[in-house]
Order: structure tokens, then sequence, then C-alpha cells
């Protein structure tokens, strides 16, 4: 049987740029956000990645694969994977879903890790455990505001997550919120990251991160019980 050769010829690119236009707008929007929360969280520099020159390497690379059997839904799965992928391995220098990674043993791991304990402090305020283990936070460097999201963001994570504005009632708080979605592993962040800003519903962030439906709910329900108990 012959196999089908990827269409690499540019006459072909028609039916790429249609089959993807719908989805360009939530992708950059998606890719913008997850840029924009690694500058807040300082690893990477200020406006030294940008979002669109991104997503043409990601959309150069995809369409060296594509062809005529690759539906909307599969293109995009493909190219907000594929973001994710450009995205971290800008960020961490590798690549979190490389093919000899257990993706369902890691997130069980971090399952585990989102059933955390609280302390109280003096003044009545929640704080995370490990956040009281965090060298950051015991040294007079550590600046609050570093962790504190743009409000806009806040109202799309709190509106997403179905979560009171009374979490974010005082600069502290906004803090200690920004501080709880920064500190999430990594694969949790990036379905949170789907969930909130890629628009996607449980449904298609299991099919794009090839996860359960199961363990997706599970981590968006236990990132919401996280961030509604400060």
């Amino acid at each position: 049987m012959k196999i089908k050769e990827p269409m690499h010829q540019e006459t072909n690119f028609e039916e790429f740029y249609k089959k993807s236009s719908a989805i360009i707008p939530s992708l950059k929007k998606f890719a913008k956000s997850k840029l924009k929360l690694a500058e807040k969280e300082g690893l990477i520099d200020k406006e030294f990645y940008d979002a669109n020159e991104i997503l043409d390497e990601v959309f150069m690379e995809v369409f060296k694969f594509f062809s005529n059997d690759i539906d909307e839904k599969q293109l995009r799965q493909l190219l907000f994977l594929r973001t994710i992928q450009k995205i971290n391995h800008k960020i961490e220098r590798e690549n979190q879903f490389a093919e000899d990674i257990n993706i369902e043993a890691i997130l069980k791991d971090e399952l585990n890790l989102l059933n955390e304990d609280y302390s109280i402090e003096a003044d009545g305020d929640y704080i995370f455990n490990e956040d009281l283990d965090d060298i950051s936070y015991k040294q007079n460097s550590f600046n609050p505001a570093h962790f504190i999201l743009d409000q806009s963001m806040e109202m799309e994570i709190t509106g997403k997550l179905d979560l009171s504005d009374n979490l974010l009632f005082s600069d502290r708080n906004r803090a200690l919120f920004g501080a709880s979605f920064y500190t999430l592993p990594p694969i949790s962040k990036n379905i949170i990251e789907l969930y909130v800003f890629g628009n996607q519903d449980i449904l298609e962030i299991s099919e794009t991160l090839k996860v359960s439906e199961n363990t997706v709910r599970k981590v968006i329900d236990r990132i919401k019980e996280r961030l509604e108990i400060l």
C-alpha cells in the first residue's frame, strides 16, 4: 500500500489555512497568556519572546506534516500541543511531552502534590506550607508583588473557575493567589492554562494532552480547591 506523503507544496497551504484560520485567535491568546505568565514568574526576560514569532514556527512545523486526512479538530489539538511544547522548550530547555515520559504517571504525582497542607499566620492569613519552606519566602529580598498577576488574568482565572472575587480583596491575597498559580506542577499548569486561556473544555484538554478526562477534571478541581483556601 502506498503511503500518502505529507503535503509540502505551496498550493496546499490554502487548505491548511482554511482549516486553521478559525483556531488562530484562541491559539494566539493562549500563547500570549502563557508567555506573559512566564515573564511574571521570571522564567524568561520580559518581551524577549514574541507570541507571533513562536506561532510562525509552530505553523511552519505543523504544515510539514499536514494532509487532507487531518480534520479541523485534530489540527486544533496538534497546534495547541505544539505551542505548549515550543514555549515549554524555550522556558525549561526541555520538552515536557517527550514520548518516553509517562504523562499519566507524572500527573498522578502532581495530583498528590496538589493535596497540600496549609498553615495560618498570626494575622489569620492562609499560606501553603511549601511556601513557608521556599527560600525566597524567608529571604528579605522576597517581593510579593512579583507574584501578582495582571487584573485581566485574575478575572479570567476566577471567572473560569467560578471563584469569588473576595479572594483578591488585598494585595497580599493577590500575591498568594499569583504564587499559588505559579507554583503549580508543570503539566497541571498546562491543563489549567488550556482550560482558562485556551478556552478548552475537559474533553478537548484530554484529547490535546492525551490524558484521561477524569484526570483533567481532578486537576482542575484540586487547583480550584487550592485557590479557594486563600
